[in-house]
């Protein structure tokens, strides 16, 4: 049998097909001829060592991670043509180990890299973010400058990242964000700017970021908040502001972040609020302002914020807080997933916080229900009342306190799913002698300040018409009645002298 012919047209492929193998190899051993693969670095002086993930064959490297040694390397050394051997890396990390050894972003590697998505530096000594330093990276989707002496972010910086989702900027040395730094952005959803020295946020300094979810400003020294601040982050849903140096903030500061869901406050110097500061968060479900100078909060205060279903006002000097206050949110305050924190304050135990009484027993939070049950104020009334109140507390309140213990234990099945929430409850301490732990005192015997207002007590008011009302339910007597109950408690306490 003759064998067939291959046709001369098939032969030309092949040929072809063997050429174009043929090239490819020759021009892979000019780039190991002409250039050091940077995941195969055999030199021991040089300046900078990669480690690469999975294989360190020429255009394999997918994770490298690069370290800066020996005093450090400058602009134009040789190694960042290099790079070149690794271009489809799709994250790269570079770690400083020497003081002074990056002083620059190397830009030159960023452009090799097109299938970059995740790119950082930490520990270096860049001082500025100069204009266009990333422009056009536009498969980058994370990058993280932490630990960098970063002073200055120009304007543009981060001018057309396209598809980048998240930028992180912590403990560096800016003083000052400033308007269009951050300028084509359109996907960042998260910018962390925690540990700086920022105390300057110039009007409209966010205004491009229009889908930014998340924006960390917490360690700085932020001072003075205006609404201009935070325009175009009608999209933010979480705004930390911890650990700043706020004292006042001003009606409408938050109007411009319509869906925020949670703002932290917690450790600045705040010591007003005004009565408006939240309106426009319709939004808002939790809101902390412990560890701040609160000393009164205006009625009205939560009007803006109905949604409010987590409250923090731990470590203040608050006087008063009572069901004016609360009764904006007083209904959210009763759900499984909310809580209301409010220890650390200048409570006094008198009527203003017999609210306390109701919502505990209508709270289905377990957070609610332990923070109430825990709360401690100061009982600051007459002799006989408050050696009533001792007996009555030894003979009476420790069985209906472990009536209660067993009930909760019962139903803490119900609220384990809440335990995983970043607010916890502070220990137990000891309290001092004119202290109480405000639900173990009975409602008919929680004192109601008089109705005149004293000179030397500017800050202090009484109950309005509204709040009687309220209290009605749970006060069991009026102020004459509690007179006779005095009384009677007297001559009971007598007659147990003489038996």
């Amino acid at each position: 049998m003759r064998a067939q012919k291959i046709p001369a047209a098939l032969l030309l492929l092949l040929f072809a097909i063997d050429s174009l193998h043929a090239n490819r190899r020759k021009q892979k051993e000019k780039i190991i001829q002409l250039t050091t693969n940077i995941c195969d670095i055999s030199d021991r002086d040089s300046k900078v060592h990669c480690y690469c993930e999975n294989s360190q064959e020429i255009n394999e490297a997918i994770k490298t991670e690069c370290w800066v040694f020996n005093g450090g390397i400058d602009k134009s050394d040789p190694l960042w043509p290099s790079f070149t051997s690794q271009s489809n890396i799709e994250t790269l990390a570079f770690n400083v180990r020497a003081d002074g050894g990056l002083n620059f972003v190397p830009t030159k590697v960023l452009r090799y890299l097109r299938k970059l998505k995740h790119f950082s530096i930490k520990y270096s000594s860049i001082l500025k973010i100069e204009s266009n330093t990333f422009v056009n990276l536009t498969s980058l989707q994370e990058m993280t400058l932490t630990k960098n002496q970063i002073v200055v972010l120009s304007k543009h910086s981060f001018y057309n990242l396209p598809n980048l989702t998240s930028l992180t900027l912590d403990e560096n040395r800016l003083k000052k964000i400033e308007t269009d730094t951050f300028y084509e952005l359109p996907n960042l959803q998260k910018l962390f700017l925690t540990s700086n020295n920022i105390s300057v946020i110039e009007d409209g300094a966010f205004r491009h970021l229009i889908n930014l979810l998340e924006l960390e400003l917490d360690r700085n020294n932020i001072s003075d908040l205006k609404k201009e601040c935070f325009d175009g982050l009608a999209n933010l849903k979480r705004l930390d502001l911890k650990r700043n140096k706020i004292a006042i903030l001003n009606s409408f500061t938050f109007i411009e972040l319509w869906n925020l869901q949670e703002l932290m406050l917690d450790y600045n110097d705040i010591y007003i609020l005004e009565q408006r500061t939240f309106d426009g968060l319709s939004q808002l479900k939790k809101l902390s302002l412990s560890h701040n100078k609160l000393v009164t909060l205006t009625d009205g205060l939560f009007e803006g914020v109905r949604g409010l279903s987590a409250l923090d006002l731990r470590h203040n000097k608050l006087k008063r807080f009572t069901l004016e206050n609360l009764r904006p949110i007083y209904d959210n305050l009763k759900s499984q997933k909310s809580f209301i924190y409010l220890e650390e304050n200048d409570f006094d135990c008198d009527c203003h916080l017999a609210w306390m009484h109701k919502l505990r027993h209508e709270a289905k939070s377990i957070k609610v229900r332990t923070s109430l049950e825990n709360f401690v104020c100061k009982f600051n009334t007459d002799t006989v009342i408050s050696s009533h109140l001792t007996y009555y507390e030894r003979m009476n309140i420790e069985s209906n306190v472990e009536e209660e213990k067993i009930r909760n234990d019962l139903d803490t099945d119900e609220f384990n799913e809440d335990a995983d929430d970043v607010y916890v409850e502070e220990p137990k301490r000891v309290k001092a002698d004119n202290e109480r732990t405000l639900l173990q005192i009975p409602v008919e015997l929680l004192p109601c300040p008089a109705q005149v207002k004293t000179v030397t007590d500017r800050t202090y008011t009484y109950p309005s018409q509204n709040e009687a009302k309220d209290y009605r339910n749970l006060i069991l007597s009026s102020s004459i009645t509690c007179f006779y109950n005095k009384v009677l408690i007297v001559v009971l306490l007598l007659l147990l002298m003489f038996q």
